[in-house]
Formats: C-alpha cells, structure tokens, sequence
C-alpha cells in the first residue's frame, strides 16, 4: 500500500520540482536578455553617435531580438501557474510587466529609429559630426517614440507593488526614470526640429563664436573672454576655423577704420547706456561682455568681424570653465601632452588659479597651455564617446546655472534662445518677467575673483512696492597666491593691497522702476575712470559703485527699487555667474508682488548666473 500510494506522490514531486527548475531557469532566461538588451542600448548609442551604420543595424536588431525573447519566455504557462502561488504572485507578474515594457518600446520605437540613424552615416566626410539630413524626417518617427514611451508608462503604473522585491521594483523605477527623463527632451526636439537641424547646418553653412569666459577676472555675464573658437557646422559636421585668445583684439585705433568716433567705439551706444559703462567696454574684446546685455557683446565682436575683413558669425555661444567641468562629467577627463589630466574636479582649477602660478606672466606659455586644453576638450566633444543622458544633464545643469547663453542671427533660432532662457537679454518691459540683477566687474586688471564667494537675497515691502536685492561677498584669497597675473595690476598704482578686489558693482532695475539706495551709498574709490555713474540698459535704470573688498573681508551689496505700479510678470533673479556656486533665495513676503510663471504656486521665474 505503501509503495501504491509512493510511487505516485514521487512523480508528483519530481514533475514538481522539474516544472519549478523550469521555471526558475526562465527567469535566469529573461533576467539575461534583459539585462544583454541594456548593454546592447549603450553600444547602439555608441554606434549612432559614431555614424557606424552596420553596427547600429547589428545592436537594434540585438535589442529588439532580446526584448521580444523575454516577453516570450514570460508568457509560458509556467507562468501562469507561478502567479496564481500567492507569495510570488505580484513578483512573477512585475516582472511580466517589465517585459512588456521593454517589448513595447523596442518593436515600436527602434526600427524606425534604425532607419533614420543609420541612414545618417557613411558621408559625414572626415569632419567631426554627423550628417543630419537623415534627421529631416524625425518629425515622423518622434510621435512613434513617444506614443510607445506613453503605453510604456501606462505599464509601469498599472503594476501592483506590494510586496515586490527590491531587484525588481528598482529596475521598474529605472525605467519610469528615464521614460520621464526621455519624454520632456522629444517633446522639445519635436517641437523645435526645423530650427535645431537649421542650426546644425542641415540647410546651409552655420558660422559659430564660441567665447571661454573665465569669472577668475569676472564681467557681467561672466568673465573676461579669454579664448573664443570660431567653428563651421555643416550638416552636422563642425570644423575648428580658428581658436583665439582676448588679447587678439585688444585697442583698436578706430578713426583710422572709420569706426564711431563720436563714442570713441566700435559701436555706437545710447547716451544713457554710454554713461553707465567704462570706456574699454567697447574697444577691448576682454571687456565686450561688462554689459549682462548679452546680444551687445556679440553685436561688438561682429563690428570687429567687418573691422578685420572676416565674415559675421551666424550664432554666438559663450561658456565659462565650470560648463566644461561639468562637461567632463559627461566625456571623461582628458589626458594633455605632458601627461597631465584634466578632469570634472580640477578643471576650474586648472583653467582659472593654478597656471597663473606656474607660468607667472609667460604669457605665451599659458596661451598655448589654455589653447591645448581646449582643444584636447573640443576634439573630446566630437569624438562622442559619451552617454548622450549625461551630456544632457551636464548641459541643463550648466544652463540652470547661467552660465551658457547663446544668440543667433536667424530670428526663429533667436527666439528659441530666448524662449528657453539662454539669449542673455535685458527685458525692455515686464510682461514675461520683472528682471533685478546685480553684476560684478573687475577693475584690478587681474585674476583674484578666483577666490570670490556670493549668495543672493530679495525681500520685499508689499505695502510699498519695494523690493530689496543683496549679495554677500567674501575674498577668501591667502598670502600663498602670489603670481604677478592674478593680483590686482591696477592696485598697484593706487596703492591698495594686491590681493584686494576692485569691483564695479552694476545694479540693475527692471524697466519703469526706480532705484531708491545703494550698499555701499558711494563707491569706495573715485578717479575720473572709476566713479560712480548712472543710466539704463535697453530701459533698465542702473546705477554702478566702485567696491574694494580686500583678503579675507565679507561685505554685503544691496539696493532697494521702487517697482513700477500694474501687474508685473515673475521675479527673476539675476547675477553674474562666478567661479563658486552661487546660493539664491527669496522671502515670501515678495509673492503678492508677481505673478506666479504658468502653472507653478511660485514667484520665482529663474535665477540666472
């Protein structure tokens, strides 16, 4: 009886334990192609950025193999039976939806996709971009990639997570991640596509400046252009033309050239906006950008363009070391002749304070050191061996930051520009945003705001229309820099300690307002060249002081502005983007006074740079 009643239950247990290996082993199965179909997504890219046809076919084709494989293998029966065991029940049918979603968004967005990238390459020529004429027809495949991320998501929502483990519910959270990530970025390259593939060359040949601020020696947007690059993008393709450096167009004499002679610059400027700058803003390239009017810089290197017989450039760029920082998080360090690396955390370091010091005043020597870094960088931008997500995330931060801004001689890019922040414009009106900024010049002739730390406050009186905009600043320079490059050339002949910062303080009111008062009231120190002075900017009253902030001293600048009466659009902070991380906050007390941007409970437009 015993061995009736065995026999049976023994075959029950093995077919058991047979159908629990099976199983056990489908899910080793699907794990594998799961994780192989990731992998495969990192060389696809790899491949696409480097126009490799063959290889873009041979890991798509990879992709969708795997992904359709373990969709499959989880729809066996044994699945089925595994879901209705109820300890693993939400587990088994997780990871089911995990393979639906990865089925779902290969075998709809990666044939099409296939397509157009590998239609993309093989004709770049030798240049260092890729031909992007193939992308001319994006604006069809991008609504296939976005309804598929759409159901994608309609999964991952609908997956019950109780009880699911850890290994799987992270990587669910991965992809929503990204599917969030992904789905903001398409909307705007489909919403902007004729203008980015115009200005990427797709139509005609794109002439670009692309400008090196460096906040070490700061200027209104950002620092004396120490280098500019002029590129040539072609369908894609971008050629360095040239790399120069500041000291290239320094005084020009420009009656000879038949230049405005009335202001004594290369252009001419309203009288109120003449009175409000130094002279050397307009006939020295270093100092072209000590207005935060970003498109009057350009406007200045383009008259040296006619001045120099070269052609205009059709879009300006300008960046500061912390983007190319913040860059080589994405690319990976770069590795100079001499051995030396440069990387995401040394970066500022090595373009603003340590050359200053080891070259002392070669000039030469540091020119050809700046010149090899950015030209190590410029060749690992376009090598694109880099994860496109990362990139962009650097690129957002940085923007965040204020520390890039473009401009663009074709009105629809311009507006793009403007449209997403970048064109570095000072509003004449209120109606997007009610604009305050306060901005830093140096005046020591040298590289000391290396060492200089700020943060911004706004408060604000409600009842009187007042708003209040203050910086703390503080000079943490030590006895140990000593190169003659940094310290401050012009303190020289005053007699003021080398290590002390000389800022003009530019403080700016939006367009109707009023500047009631000033930290400090009157400038620090007054000579014909560097007195306080007062005018507007395209309709923003300003007024300048003259601040001395000497080794180790913290100060606070301020002002206070009477706003214009009627509704005024979002708050938006401004400040010149430095060398450190710049806190900004405002008080509540400011909210009654603007409008809150479209769909958000805050005041706050932005703080730029």
């Amino acid at each position: 009886m015993v061995a009736l009643v065995g026999g049976p239950l023994s075959v029950v247990l093995l077919a058991a334990l047979i159908a629990a290996g099976a199983f056990a082993w489908q899910v080793v199965q699907v794990r594998d192609d799961l994780e192989g179909a990731l992998d495969q997504s990192k060389v696809l890219v790899r491949a696409a950025a480097s126009g490799d046809a063959a290889g873009i076919q041979r890991s798509g084709a990879d992709i969708v193999a795997r992904a359709q494989r373990a969709y499959d293998t989880a729809q066996n029966p044994l699945w089925d039976f595994a879901a209705q065991i109820p300890a693993a029940r939400t587990n088994v049918l997780a990871v089911r939806a995990v393979t639906d979603i990865a089925r779902t968004i290969t075998s709809q967005s990666l044939p099409p996709m296939m397509t157009m990238m590998s239609s993309s390459g093989g004709d770049a020529g030798g240049g260092s971009g890729i031909n992007l004429r193939p992308f001319l027809h994006a604006g069809t495949v991008i609504p296939t990639v976005l309804t598929s991320l759409d159901e994608a998501s309609r999964i991952a929502t609908s997956i019950d997570r109780t009880g699911v483990l850890p290994q799987i519910s992270a990587p669910v959270d991965q992809l929503v991640g990204l599917i969030h990530q992904a789905t903001p970025v398409l909307m705007t390259v489909e919403a902007h596509l004729p203008e980015i593939l115009r200005a990427a060359g797709a139509e005609r040949p794109m002439l670009y400046q692309l400008m090196i601020q460096t906040p070490a020696e700061i200027r209104a947007t950002g620092g004396g252009v120490a280098q500019w690059l002029v590129l040539k993008v072609d369908d894609g393709t971008v050629d360095l033309l040239s790399l120069d450096t500041g000291t290239d167009l320094m005084y020009v004499d420009l009656p000879s050239r038949g230049f405005d002679t009335v202001n004594g610059s290369l252009i001419r400027l309203p009288g109120e906006t003449r009175e409000l700058y130094p002279p050397e803003l307009t006939n020295w390239s270093s100092n072209f950008n000590m207005t935060p009017h970003f498109p009057t810089t350009v406007e200045l290197f383009q008259a040296t363009r006619t001045w120099t017989d070269k052609p205009k450039f059709d879009g300006a760029f300008s960046i500061d070391p912390i983007v190319l920082a913040h860059l080589l998080e994405a690319t990976g360090p770069i590795t100079l002749a001499s051995g030396e690396t440069v990387d995401a955390q040394n970066a500022g370091a090595k373009l603003m304070s340590e050359p200053y010091e080891r070259f002392g005043i070669d000039n030469a020597a540091m020119d050809r050191y700046f010149s090899e870094i950015s030209a190590a960088m410029f060749s690992k931008l376009t090598g694109r061996q880099w994860d496109i997500a990362t990139m962009w995330g650097q690129i957002v931060r940085s923007a965040e930051e204020g520390r890039i801004y473009a401009w663009f001689d074709d009105p629809g890019l311009e507006a793009l520009a403007h449209q997403y922040g970048l064109d570095g414009t000072l509003p004449e009106d209120n109606v997007d945003a009610t604009q305050l900024g306060i901005y830093f010049n140096d005046y020591s002739i040298g590289k000391l705001e290396y060492h200089l730390a700020y943060s911004q406050h706004a408060t604000c009186d409600a009842n009187d229309r007042t708003i209040t905009v203050s910086m703390d600043l503080h000079n943490s320079i030590t006895d140990a820099i000593t190169s003659g490059y940094t310290l401050g050339l012009r303190n020289i002949e005053r007699g003021i300690d080398l290590r002390t910062m000389m800022l003009d303080v530019l403080f700016f009111a939006p367009p109707g307002g009023e500047i009631l008062s000033t930290t400090p009231e009157i400038g620090d120190w007054w000579d014909p060249r560097f007195r306080d002075r007062s005018g507007s900017d395209h309709s923003n009253p300003a007024e300048s002081r003259t601040l001395l902030l000497a080794k180790g001293e913290t100060r606070t600048v301020s002002y206070t502005v009477k706003l214009p009466p009627g509704d005024l659009g979002p708050l938006e902070l401004r400040h010149t983007p430095g060398a450190n991380d710049t806190a900004v906050t405002i008080d509540a007390n400011c909210a009654p006074l603007f409008r809150s941007p479209e769909g958000s409970d805050n005041i706050l437009l932005s703080t730029i740079g």
